[in-house]
């Protein structure tokens, strides 16, 4: 942990948040498709904060997504990520939910001295792998590597701004939770920054957050979380969440007003199901017009799966400005010690702080 010279505090430094991903190359990600993935040839880049990211396609147009995953992330939680695609797999037919990628083992039958560099990642003996081991040079210790569908869909981005597509997003969050309500595994209880409940962590990073009134309300908001809404929090119906259903991590139909799938596992935590829920409006309420309208649609859309209670909907508001704090206070922290990745880093950081402020001054006079 560093220390905070203005506060005096440590920093809670979750190591995925100082870690650099992998160097890899795009020869690499093809060296590995072509040993353990027979059929998918070609192969792109794609975007990614902590991985490297590929696409690896065959020639009738089925890809996957080849994950080479940042040396922070622990075993626990690669398994877990894992674990949940198959959980998800198994309960995918019929209605009522949503769509994941599945995930696709390495065939490592086909690993022959040709390459020395890879090596199973389970250790097991058997062909089948769920991860690989990639030796990189002048890097100490293996890169994982695992793979998993690539889903069609449009970004989450092109979703509409419009009510029917708030409440798409709140009826798949809540279809999502009850395809996890029964899904359980260790590392959700890992200690995350990224978890909303755990928002006080956030409060040595607040020297980061270049305006003083602002680091004033985020200060004045942690007081009140910390004293009245975690004891709260700690009552609510709780279970494992996806706790990050971002643009980033879904994908829309065609018209933009429903979801297609969803993506990226690697937040989930377990907490309060409103959290679910706050996450997810917090990224749609940045549309034009009342924030509370679209946090509102969200939770009929999330409530036409699963009823809440009357003190779950009174502690929605709280945690949704818990996602805004930790979207103003961790890039402008992470942003001060990656100044080359800065413009992505705080791509989101600017429409999260106009929100806290229009949201905090209707919060501080009883809306929660």
């Amino acid at each position: 942990m560093l220390s905070n010279a203005a506060t005096g505090m440590e920093e809670p430094v979750d190591a995925l948040l100082v870690n650099s991903p992998p160097p890899i190359r795009l020869k690499d990600a093809e060296r590995v498709a072509r040993a353990c993935y027979p059929g998918y040839a070609q192969c792109a880049p794609l975007s990614g904060e902590r991985d490297m990211n590929f696409r690896i396609s065959r020639a009738d147009g089925e890809s996957l997504t080849l994950k080479f995953i940042n040396g922070a992330e622990s075993l626990d939680e690669t398994r877990m990520q894992i674990a949940v695609l198959k959980h998800l797999e198994a309960r995918s037919h019929g209605m009522g939910s949503v769509r994941a990628p599945h995930h696709q083992p390495a065939d490592a039958a086909r690993l022959t001295e040709d390459y020395p560099d890879i090596r199973p990642g389970c250790g097991d003996g058997s062909a089948s792998q769920d991860w690989l081991d990639f030796h990189v040079p002048d890097v100490a210790d293996p890169v994982r590597v695992r793979a998993y569908g690539y889903l069609p869909g449009r970004a989450g981005t092109a979703m509409s701004a419009a009510p029917q597509s708030w409440y798409a997003v709140g009826r798949a969050a809540g279809q999502l939770d009850g395809q996890l309500a029964d899904f359980e595994h260790p590392a959700a209880h890992r200690l995350f920054l990224w978890d909303a409940c755990q928002v006080a962590r956030v409060r040595p990073m607040l020297g980061a957050v270049e305006s003083a009134d602002e680091r004033a309300r985020i200060a004045a908001y942690l007081d009140v979380f910390e004293l009245d809404v975690m004891p709260a929090l700690a009552a609510l119906p709780s279970q494992i969440i996806h706790n990050d259903l971002s643009p980033s991590n879904i994908l829309v139909d065609a018209a933009g007003s429903d979801l297609a799938g969803i993506l990226d596992f690697g937040d989930m935590v377990h907490a309060p199901r409103i959290a679910e829920i706050a996450i997810a409006a917090s990224y749609q309420m940045t549309a034009a017009g009342n924030p509370l309208d679209v946090l509102s649609a969200v939770v009929a859309g999330y409530e036409s799966v699963s009823a809440l209670t009357p003190q779950e909907r009174r502690h929605v508001l709280d945690l949704v400005l818990a996602r805004l704090v930790q979207r103003m206070a961790i890039p402008s922290w992470r942003a001060l010690r990656f100044p080359g990745n800065g413009a992505y880093i705080l791509r989101s950081r600017a429409a999260a702080t106009a929100l806290f402020n229009e949201l905090y001054d209707e919060w501080s006079r009883g809306a929660r």
